[in-house]
């Protein structure tokens, strides 16, 4: 698949920081293609450094309002205003209707633990293209 995606990190709502999973909400750009809804594995470049990344592309809670929230795995950061280049790999599962944020948190669990197998079989970890 290899889908590369790019733009500058926007303030979100905070909910996936709540549920465990604190993610950089980029905008999808009006008239961009992009793959379905859903839960992918990818790697997200900032600065020359790329992370091993979970990535969750919806409609947002209107569903007028399509976003990409990135997840970089093991890393926590401000990413606020930083450009990000995020590449999808693969699909991981399709978006569910919210559950609660109990059972939701339970599931975002289970997607990081899919992400970090996905890529514990591939190379994976931080990779500095400046060094």
């Amino acid at each position: 698949m290899d889908l590369v995606f790019r733009g500058h990190v926007e303030r979100g709502e905070g909910m996936a920081r709540n549920l465990g999973c604190p993610t950089a909400n980029v905008a999808v750009e009006q008239g961009a293609i992009i793959p379905g809804l859903g839960i992918y594995v990818g790697e997200t470049e900032l600065a020359g450094v790329r992370y091993p990344s979970l990535v969750c592309i919806n409609d947002g809670r209107t569903g007028y309002n399509l976003k990409m929230e990135v997840h970089l795995l093991g890393v926590e950061m401000d990413l606020l205003g930083k450009y990000l280049k995020v590449t999808l790999f693969e699909k991981i599962r399709d978006l569910i209707p919210f559950p609660g944020e109990e059972e939701m948190a339970k599931i975002i669990k289970q997607d990081l633990e899919k992400a970090n197998v996905w890529f514990q079989t591939r190379a994976s970890g931080p990779v500095d293209e400046n060094a």
